[in-house]
């Protein structure tokens, strides 16, 4: 990226969010925008409503967030769908179909899966999980949750272990078995 480019898109951002944005956070925002200012902003708008570009350590990052709308009402469904009739699970189904995790979270319970607090699956090994159902490369996983390739590969090792796999697919394949994780058309 154009260093003139990158610092424009550093000047939009610092304007819009008021306050210094991580540099890895940066490299996405610049690539995926490629200095489009109004992309930028609508980028920026739904990164802050999701969760996932939040301020913390007095930098902006763009990563996974618990706190995150989604995740939110995930709960909120978990909460209420234990145990409850076909008609209902039909309709939080529809209404979730759209949202990934409360649908996540429908489906495992329809299906009888597993929670993953009762594997021992941690949230940041869930976001890890989820990434590799997605084909992405530790590396690639690694700049998406704004973590080392080495952090992530430990990750992988806790899953597997966890899980009792040893390779990538047959880990993906058993959470999905599992209710853990779902390919959402």
């Amino acid at each position: 990226m154009e260093p003139h480019l990158r610092t424009a898109v550093n000047g939009n951002l610092a304007e819009m969010l008021g306050g210094p944005v991580t540099r890895t956070t940066l490299g996405l925002l610049c690539t995926a925008t490629r200095g489009d200012p109004t992309l930028l902003r609508a980028l920026v708008l739904v990164g802050q409503a999701l969760g996932v570009l939040t301020f913390r350590l007095g930098e902006w990052h763009w990563g996974g967030a618990s706190h995150s709308v989604s995740a939110q009402l995930a709960r909120l469904v978990e909460s209420h769908v234990q145990g409850e009739d076909e008609a209902q699970l039909d309709a939080w189904e529809t209404l979730t179909r759209s949202i990934g995790e409360p649908h996540l979270v429908v489906t495992r319970i329809r299906r009888g899966g597993s929670r993953p607090a009762d594997l021992g699956i941690t949230p940041r090994e869930l976001d890890v999980l989820q990434l590799l159902c997605e084909g992405l490369t530790a590396d690639a996983i690694a700049r998406r949750l704004d973590v080392s390739a080495r952090t992530v590969t430990k990750h992988q090792e806790r899953l597997y272990r966890k899980l009792g796999t040893s390779d990538r697919l047959t880990t993906v394949l058993r959470a999905q078995r599992l209710g853990i994780v779902i390919t959402l058309n």
